[in-house]
C-alpha cells in the first residue's frame, strides 16, 4: 500500500504568515490605545500623588507655625514660617503686669513673682514642659507691618526691645523647684538690661519656635530648607546652611504661586497654594487652600 506524504506547501505556508500578520496588526490596533491611555493615567497618578505628597508637607508645616509669622515672597515663588517647638500658658513673672520681663539681675531684685524670686524665669502651667532645642520665644505676636515691611516690636521678622520675641541666641532650660502641675523656664545669654515682652496675651498664652522653615521653586524643582536666622525679608535664594530639599520635581515654577491674606483677629488667614508640574507632555495644576489659624 503506497505512503501518503502530507505536509504544507510553501505557497499555504506564506497565507498562514500573511494572514497571522493581519491579525496582529488588527489586534495591536484595537489595544494600542488602551494601553497608551492606561500609561497615560498611570504618569498622571505618579505626578497627583507627587504633588499632593507636597501640599500635604506644606499644609502640616503652616498649621505648626508661629501665630502672624507665615509670609509669602513679592513674586509667590516662596514661603516662610517660624515652626512651633512647643506652646504654655505662663504666669506673668513681675509684680503688678500680666506680660513678661527677664533680666539677669539677681534674685529678690526684681519683683518678680516666679519660684525663688528668679529675674531670669518664667512658670507655666506645664508639669512635663520641655524647651529643649529652642531658640526663641514669641509672645502676642501680632504680625504688625508697616509700609509692607515687619514692624519691629510687633512681628517676628522685626526684631525689638521691647518686641514679640526674644533676641536669636537666647537659652532655655528647665530649672528645678516649680510646683507640682508647672514647669520653671530660665533664660540665658540675655542681653544688657534684659528683654521685655511688649505686649501681655489675653490668654496668657506663649510659645517657644525652633527654626524658620521655607518652600522655593527654582530650577524645576519645589525646595524646602530650614535656617536659624530670623531675617526682615525672605531671602532671594535658600540661605547657605538651609539644606534645601526637594519634595516635588519637575515643577513649572513659572505656573506655580502661592497667595497669602492673612486675615484679621477676627477671621482665619487664607493661603493659597498653586503647584504645576509638567512630565512627558502631561501637565498637572493642583490648587489647595490653607486656614490659617492667627490668634496669636
Amino acid at each position: 500500500m503506497p505512503v501518503t506524504a502530507r505536509g504544507f506547501t510553501l505557497v499555504e505556508l506564506v497565507m498562514v504568515i500573511a494572514l497571522a500578520g493581519v491579525v496582529a496588526v488588527m489586534i495591536s490596533s484595537a489595544l494600542s490605545r488602551p494601553l497608551d491611555g492606561f500609561v497615560d493615567q498611570s504618569r498622571r497618578a505618579v505626578l497627583v500623588d507627587q504633588a499632593a505628597g507636597a501640599l500635604n508637607r506644606m499644609t502640616r508645616d503652616v498649621r505648626l507655625a508661629i501665630p502672624n509669622s507665615l509670609r509669602v515672597s513679592a513674586d509667590g515663588q516662596a514661603l516662610e514660617l517660624l515652626l512651633i517647638h512647643s506652646a504654655a500658658r505662663y504666669r506673668p513673672n513681675r509684680v503688678g503686669i500680666d506680660g513678661l520681663r527677664f533680666s539677669s539681675d539677681a534674685a529678690g531684685s526684681c519683683a518678680s513673682t516666679t519660684v525663688g524670686g528668679r529675674c531670669d524665669s518664667v512658670q507655666v502651667l506645664d508639669g512635663g514642659f520641655n524647651p529643649a532645642g529652642a531658640r526663641w520665644m514669641v509672645l502676642y505676636n501680632v504680625g504688625a507691618e508697616s509700609g509692607g515691611n515687619p514692624a519691629p516690636g510687633s512681628n517676628v521678622w522685626g526684631f525689638a526691645n521691647p518686641g514679640v520675641v526674644t533676641p536669636t541666641g537666647t537659652t532655655f532650660s528647665l530649672i528645678a523647684g516649680a510646683p507640682a502641675g508647672e514647669s520653671l523656664i530660665g533664660l540665658g545669654n540675655l542681653p544688657a538690661g534684659g528683654f521685655r515682652f511688649a505686649f501681655a496675651s489675653p490668654q496668657r498664652r506663649l510659645y517657644l519656635a525652633e527654626t524658620v522653615v521655607g518652600y522655593r521653586c527654582q530650577g524645576g524643582q519645589l525646595v524646602r530648607y530650614s535656617y536659624n536666622a530670623l531675617l526682615n525679608a525672605i531671602p532671594g535664594s535658600p540661605p547657605a546652611g538651609s539644606n534645601p530639599q526637594p519634595v516635588a520635581t519637575s515643577v513649572a515654577c513659572g505656573q506655580t504661586r502661592f497667595l497669602y491674606q492673612a486675615g484679621t483677629t477676627q477671621r482665619a488667614g487664607l493661603l493659597t497654594l498653586s503647584l504645576s508640574i509638567t512630565q512627558a507632555g502631561e501637565n498637572l495644576q493642583l490648587l489647595r487652600q490653607v486656614h490659617v489659624d492667627n490668634a496669636p
